[in-house]
């Protein structure tokens, strides 16, 4: 009987726990996630300045007290060589910079977002002028790469 005891005990102990966590989660108002949508055009001319833009919101409200907003660039394959862009607000929920791409190819700009003590990284292809299929070179880089370089930045 003591033995039925002690195997049944562990299971008592973690029913109180899930109850205490479910209790105590349900007591607040569940959080939105911070939107992130990419404004930017996805086709450019190399050489031309190229608006990077992203409006964020969260449930139905614009997101004007962004902590930080920081454009990951990189063309396909390279992504060791990305350039970090910091983002001014601008209006309505509005985070912009402006880059430009001097050779074809196909890049990704990537969203370093962090508002309301979440971190949103977005990813979005641009394409400069007409790249040769043969020439882009798979994008497997690890989000997390980005994050290194996010060392230097404010909040992280």
């Amino acid at each position: 009987m003591k033995k039925m005891m002690w195997l049944g005990l562990p299971f008592l102990l973690l029913a109180g726990c899930g109850s205490e966590e479910a209790d105590s989660a349900g007591t607040g108002e569940m959080i939105e996630e911070v939107m992130v949508e990419f404004n930017t055009e996805p086709q450019a001319d190399p050489a031309e300045e190229v608006l990077l833009s992203v409006a964020l919101s969260q449930g139905d409200e614009a997101v004007e007290d962004a902590s930080e907003v920081v454009y990951e660039v990189w063309e396909s394959g390279d992504r060791n060589n990305s350039e970090m862009i910091t983002a001014e607000h601008t209006k309505d929920g509005i985070y912009e910079a402006e880059t430009s791409f001097e050779e074809e190819g196909l890049y990704y700009m990537q969203a370093h977002t962090t508002a309301r003590g979440m971190h949103v990284m977005p990813k979005q292809e641009i394409t400069v002028g007409n790249p040769d299929p043969d020439s882009i070179v798979p994008d497997d880089s690890d989000d997390s790469q980005g994050m290194d370089k996010m060392d230097g930045h404010s909040g992280h």
